[in-house]
């Protein structure tokens, strides 16, 4: 089950690249829902924190929302939330193969590397790496493997619980002070999100920006 490339893999098909371009769409869109959250938590985390969580399932929500709403609501929400966008991350891997990780080396040197580091750790303990660490990268090796799906969603979904419920444990020691933060993030919410809006705004420009030049890196490899 190691996903370490081969240098006479031959370049994903034209059914790889339609289910590329399908988990890319998804991602997407997941990724604007998110920054939609993201614009309006300072309103969302008071009065609907599980909506929040559930766009935008950030730990820094999570560590907030863990003051206003049910511990297990929390929890169950944030996992599905993640898994959603951990899943066409898998197939992405599946589709793409090693050359998901050819592309993001050429997209951001430092980056590939580590990639590669998780990679070689991927190859001598995979289920091991999903059940301790899911996430996008970790999914996209684990769908480059060939691991089952029900193997790669089992363990995440263990994995996952198990962290976010110490982080729902640890962020309960800071209730009073959680709450206070949330008492002025209510007062002041309305200038607040004029400001993230702007600052967002601004970010998210950048990152469409280096995803249309990614995209563009996409069509090139698979020409």
């Amino acid at each position: 089950m190691s996903p370490e490339p081969s240098e006479t893999q031959p370049p994903p098909g034209a059914v790889q690249w339609r289910l590329a371009r399908r988990c890319l769409f998804i991602l997407g869109a997941l990724w604007a829902i998110s920054t939609l959250g993201r614009a309006f938590s300072l309103y969302l985390i008071n009065h609907a924190p599980l909506v929040l969580v559930a766009m935008s399932p950030m730990g820094s929500h999570v560590l907030l929302a863990t003051a206003v709403t049910n511990p297990i609501a929390l929890l169950a929400v944030t996992t599905a939330r993640r898994l959603v966008f951990y899943t066409p991350t898998f197939f992405l891997g599946r589709a793409l193969g090693p050359y998901a990780i050819q592309w993001v080396e050429a997209r951001a040197r430092h980056f590939g590397r580590f990639v590669r580091f998780l990679e070689r750790l991927f190859a001598r303990a995979p289920r091991l790496v999903v059940l301790g660490a899911a996430g996008p990268t970790v999914s996209a090796l684990a769908g480059m493997s060939g691991m089952p799906l029900s193997t790669f969603l089992t363990l995440a979904t263990v994995g996952l619980v198990v962290r976010l419920w110490i982080w729902i444990q640890f962020a309960d020691l800071f209730r009073g002070p959680i709450e206070q933060v949330l008492v002025w993030i209510d007062e002041y919410w309305v200038p607040g999100t004029v400001v993230l809006v702007a600052i967002l705004g601004v970010t998210q420009w950048r990152r469409l920006r280096a995803a249309r030049a990614a995209r563009a890196d996409l069509h090139e490899l698979g020409a």
